[in-house]
């Protein structure tokens, strides 16, 4: 049997340890052959391989002033999309505040978030935090070892209260209290000063009508079924969060940044010494360090006669006054008066750009406007704060989700409507360039080396494109003629119009530009709302489907939110949509009150320790614990009074510590059940059993078992087995991996049956209309047909990759019999 060795030390080892190994026999062959199979240094985590590469550049980088600084708008700060500003050189990037869905923009957009490793926060509201857990998530994917977060103290108990569903084991997060006085920042960029701003009186945050302190604590490991081991996760502090109702009144310290790049010599410019006569040599470095020099023949060239000017470094200045409380403070802060002009401020002091942060209508008070009239009149203003009347603000900065719609219009418009257009329309006259601009997503300033505002990246929706597009695909309009006369001729499966279901989120752990993470709007009868699922930017998806207007109707008749687990792309959202929701019932002068949270009662730390750090928000929601809906159990009456159901019963499922699905039965009867994540799950399906509708999870595309299993995920074709198994009417399959941002691979023959559906983010749908959706499928496939092929590639480089994997276990295994 030795005669196999030399073929096994040719494939597996290098040359030096097949002559190792051929010096030995027998036995001892054998033995050494084994145990250079079992002690292969394993590959790097890709993670600690891009750190690797980072940390050799930042050694060999030369620290000097950068060329080019510019500032560049990521979320505008309307209502509903995020508030932040990118700042990029070519050294390094920096942002400022990062609200929910900054990682969905940073995506679609490109920014390059792998260079990002300081984060300054204005004021610590969910508006500024809440894109923080996902973007950290991204930064460390992208190989960055650590970042540093500057604002007022607290910013730790985010990460704290979120480490069991937030898992930075890859990245360290610190924080530097920007209200500190002997806190500055500097780098080879810019040299920032702190300047802390704190409310009057009026601002005090009431104490806690409890004063009693959190002493919920959350140590389960949310992804100890999928990881395998508890150790990939970071140990588990018993962490409590003592607060005695009162928060850390630093916390509440919003924080201006001003901000001066350093110097930069100027240019060499060559043309001008070859005009000037100087020779190639020593005499050009003479000149480019600023030093003038005499020619042989004796004329004297001046260093800046062949130099472009110098840089002096320009100031710029990033504010935010979160509310009136601060108003009078904020005005009066004499480090912020000295860069004004009327106050004497010099050229090279008064800033060049002041980024505001303030929200909209407060910039508009008379003691607002009168401190801006100070800078100088060059002076531009970036507007990025919220504002309670924008219905006429635009500006939710993608492009991609306007596309994908378009097309998908094309299939049917009831069932993919038009979203408002939150962009200028191609044809549209251009934004005026005033010196107060509210900004939408990239809106550029050029700070070196040019100083001028740049608003020709601004997206602009080019709705007859993306139609066109669809339309050139071939075969497509010869499908799409067929498919509208198929619909013609269709039989409903129901003659219901309710519960009717917006999908808001169709996408799996991280968004990207056409699906967002968990969440789906169900209608149950006209204006009584629940929630499934509350993914990163679902508030901002529900402005961007119903409008301004109608979205403020929608979310005061919002009366419930189901969360199913506590994995973060499928509540991390929560926070944002409680406070979208107040300003909703505010705005409509509703009467509406706590909304029911039906949700694991783990999601209680979480939420508290937000409350008590930061924000007030207990308020707005009354918990009902998943587990007090088990089968069996008498529901609290007041739960099924507000949402007007028959039942609505809970159980576990298979996925994650305290997973839940969820099966509800409407007051006519409609029969809704819904999966969240899992595997294929027996309880699932008994509570399910004869359901109208079930939704389920189909994360992974067939011949991926494995890694499903792994995931504690369902494939396409386990997920409608749970339909058909549970008897379900119509299954609507949802929650797909990421590398599906188009449609999922599936089998067609899955299909056959005309009770499957795909779901798609912005999809409108009702019971008297599910039947529509099987026959979208060959259109679709044609619709999308360079993504399909793609997707085919990539499955079938995935098999190859398998079938190597194969080979090699097996050869691992021949080792290890004949090392026996």
């Amino acid at each position: 049997m030795n005669f196999r060795f030399p073929f096994l030390n040719v494939v597996v080892f290098t040359a030096r340890s097949f002559h190792s190994t051929q010096r030995l026999s027998g036995k001892k062959r054998n033995e050494h052959l084994l145990n250079l199979l079992t002690t292969m240094p394993l590959e790097k985590s890709h993670v600690a391989r891009l750190q690797s590469e980072r940390q050799a550049k930042k050694v060999t980088k030369v620290k000097y002033p950068p060329g080019t600084v510019t500032l560049q708008v990521l979320g505008s700060g309307v209502r509903g999309a995020p508030k932040s500003l990118y700042m990029f050189t070519d050294q390094s990037c920096y942002l400022f505040n990062c609200g929910e869905g900054s990682q969905r923009l940073a995506h679609e957009h490109r920014f390059k978030l792998s260079k990002v490793e300081q984060i300054f926060f204005t004021h610590t509201s969910w508006g500024n935090v809440g894109g923080l857990p996902g973007i950290s998530l991204t930064i460390q994917d992208v190989g960055v070892p650590n970042i540093t977060l500057h604002g007022a103290p607290g910013l730790g108990d985010l990460f704290v209260a979120a480490s069991r569903f937030i898992i930075l084991k890859d990245l360290q997060v610190n924080h530097i209290d920007a209200t500190n006085p002997e806190s500055t920042f500097e780098d080879a960029v810019m040299k920032m000063n702190y300047i802390p701003i704190m409310p009057d009186e009026t601002g005090k945050l009431p104490r806690s009508a409890t004063n009693s302190p959190i002493e919920e604590e959350d140590v389960t490991n949310y992804y100890s079924r999928e990881k395998g081991n508890p150790e990939d996760v970071p140990a588990a502090k018993r962490t409590r969060v003592e607060k005695n109702g009162d928060m850390n009144p630093s916390s509440k310290a919003a924080l201006a940044y001003i901000c001066r790049l350093h110097p930069k010599q100027g240019m060499l410019m060559a043309e001008k010494c070859v005009e000037f006569g100087v020779p190639p040599g020593p005499l050009y470095g003479q000149l480019k360090a600023g030093q003038d020099i005499t020619l042989p023949n004796g004329k004297t060239v001046l260093a800046s006669d062949v130099r472009s000017p110098d840089d002096p470094g320009p100031v710029f200045v990033v504010v935010e006054c979160p509310d009136e409380s601060y108003l009078d403070n904020f005005v009066s802060e004499p480090q912020l008066r000295k860069l004004q002009r009327r106050n004497g401020a010099t050229e090279l002091d008064c800033p060049k750009v002041v980024v505001h942060f303030t929200p909209i209508e407060l910039t508009r008070h008379p003691k607002y406007q009168e401190w801006m009239g100070g800078f100088d009149a060059d002076a531009c203003h970036m507007m990025l704060g919220f504002t309670k009347d924008g219905e006429e603000r635009r500006g939710f900065g993608s492009l991609a989700v306007h596309r994908i719609q378009h097309q998908l219009h094309l299939l049917d418009s009831e069932i993919f409507p038009h979203l408002p257009f939150d962009l200028r329309v191609d044809g549209e006259p251009e934004h005026s360039e005033a010196s107060e601009l509210d900004c939408q997503t990239l809106t550029t300033y050029y700070l070196r080396p040019l100083k001028k505002l740049d608003l020709s990246l601004i997206p602009i929706l080019k709705p007859q494109e993306y139609v066109d597009e669809s339309l050139s695909q071939e075969g497509f309009k010869p499908s799409l003629e067929a498919l509208k006369l198929t619909l013609a001729d269709a039989v409903p499966i129901s003659n219901k119009a309710y519960p009717k279901l917006v999908f808001l989120g169709t996408g799996s752990c991280i968004p990207n530009k056409t699906r967002n993470t968990s969440a789906i709007l169900v209608e149950l009868e006209k204006d009584r709302f629940i929630l499934m699922d509350c993914g990163e930017g679902t508030y901002g998806q529900i402005v961007r489907f119903f409008g301004h207007e109608r979205a403020a109707q929608v979310l005061s008749n919002l009366v419930g939110v189901y969360i199913s687990h506590l994995h973060a792309d499928h509540h991390i959202g929560l926070i944002g949509l409680l406070q979208g929701r107040q300003h909703s019932i505010e705005r409509t002068k509703s009467d509406a009150g706590p909304l029911m949270l039906i949700a694991p009662h783990q999601i209680n730390f979480w939420l508290k320790t937000y409350h008590y750090s930061f924000e007030r928000i207990r308020q707005y929601y009354t918990l009902v614990a998943c587990a007090n809906l088990f089968e069996g159990k008498t529901p609290d009456p007041a739960l099924i009074t507000g949402l007007n159901l028959k039942s609505i019963v809970t159980t576990h499922v298979r996925h994650c510590p305290n997973a839940f699905g969820v099966s509800l039965t409407t007051a006519d009867g409609f029969k809704l059940t819904y999966s969240g994540d899992t595997m294929p799950c027996l309880s699932l399906i008994d509570i399910g059993r004869d359901s109208d509708l079930l939704i389920h999870e189909s994360t992974m595309e067939d011949g991926m078992e494995v890694e499903a299993q792994k995931k504690t995920h369902c494939t396409t074709s386990q997920a409608i087995e749970v339909g058909r198994s549970m008897g379900a009417k119509f299954t609507l399959l949802t929650h797909f991996s990421q590398r599906y941002s188009k449609i999922p691979i599936f089998n067609e023959k899955s299909f056959a049956s005309n009770t499957i559906g795909v779901a798609f983010d912005n999809m409108q749908i009702s019971p008297d209309r599910l039947h529509h959706l099987p026959y979208f499928i060959p259109s679709l496939k044609l619709m999308f047909a360079d993504h399909c092929e793609e997707m085919d590639n990539k499955t079938n480089k995935r098999k190859l990759r398998q079938e190597r994997e194969e080979k090699h276990k097996q050869l691992q295994r021949s080792a290890q019999h004949l090392g026996n």
